[in-house]
């Protein structure tokens, strides 16, 4: 950790002490890679989670399902998945938005509708996240990137909205976002830190303005601040144990 970093992590945290954490997990707790299935939590991580959670209530939210989620993390955090659609508490008990069973059945017809996709376009993936649909492109071949990113703006499905972000297209259920996710999870005496690192993540980053928010990783973004990557953001997480921990 350098001095500017310290300066940084300095300037973030003593404004106000903060009350709960909203940690993103692709990109923003472990690397974007090329297959999702792939993003498994690392001990070091675990650790780190453990040691923030016996300090503040934290919660991962993540555009992930709840058991896409479970299967990398493993069990004993406050996960709200699905972009909010879906919400388990550190003891396992599950609270969905009204009409889920709806969206799992509708997400299934819609992934089986676009299945063709695949072999349209090599190297594109088509997920039915039981409330979403997922089309993931990290490794599509470079020479179809920009006819498929054209095809899929065209697509509309009903109760559902079209969203992109790195290297992935989703239906999402429409009026479902980490902003109103998390606003529904804190009170008005709350200060929050809340970091992303996706398009997903910027209508959070907009409804926060009072709170501390980080974008992980380039590009244009609402958050207040900017971590390089997945791995400083770690490091600013270990100052915050540290800072908080022994208090």
């Amino acid at each position: 950790m350098n001095i500017g970093q310290l300066k940084m992590y300095d300037i973030i945290m003593n404004n106000r002490k903060i009350t709960k954490l909203f940690l993103d997990y692709d990109g923003t707790l472990v690397p974007l890679v090329s297959s999702p299935e792939l993003a498994k939590a690392d001990d070091y991580l675990k650790t780190l989670l453990d040691k923030l959670k016996k300090i503040f209530p934290l919660y991962i939210i993540t555009g992930r399902d709840l058991n896409d989620l479970l299967s990398l993390l493993g069990r004993g955090y406050n996960v709200i998945a699905m972009h909010g659609a879906e919400f388990m508490d550190e003891k396992g008990k599950i609270k969905n938005i009204e009409n889920f069973d709806y969206y799992v059945k509708k997400s299934s017809l819609i992934a089986q509708k676009y299945s063709f996709l695949s072999e349209k376009f090599p190297g594109v993936r088509v997920y039915d996240k039981k409330g979403g649909v997922q089309f993931h492109y990290f490794n599509i071949r470079k020479d179809l990137m920009e006819n498929f990113q054209e095809f899929m703006k065209e697509l509309n499905e009903e109760d559902f909205e079209l969203y992109s972000g790195k290297y992935v297209f989703e239906f999402r259920i429409r009026g479902v976002n980490k902003g109103k996710a998390i606003l529904e999870r804190i009170d008005r005496d709350d200060y929050i830190l809340f970091a992303g690192d996706d398009n997903t993540d910027e209508e959070a980053f907009a409804l926060l303005k009072d709170h501390i928010t980080i974008k992980v990783g380039d590009g244009v973004t609402k958050a207040k601040y900017r971590m390089a990557s997945y791995v400083e953001f770690r490091e600013l997480l270990k100052f915050i144990v540290d800072k908080y921990g022994g208090k």
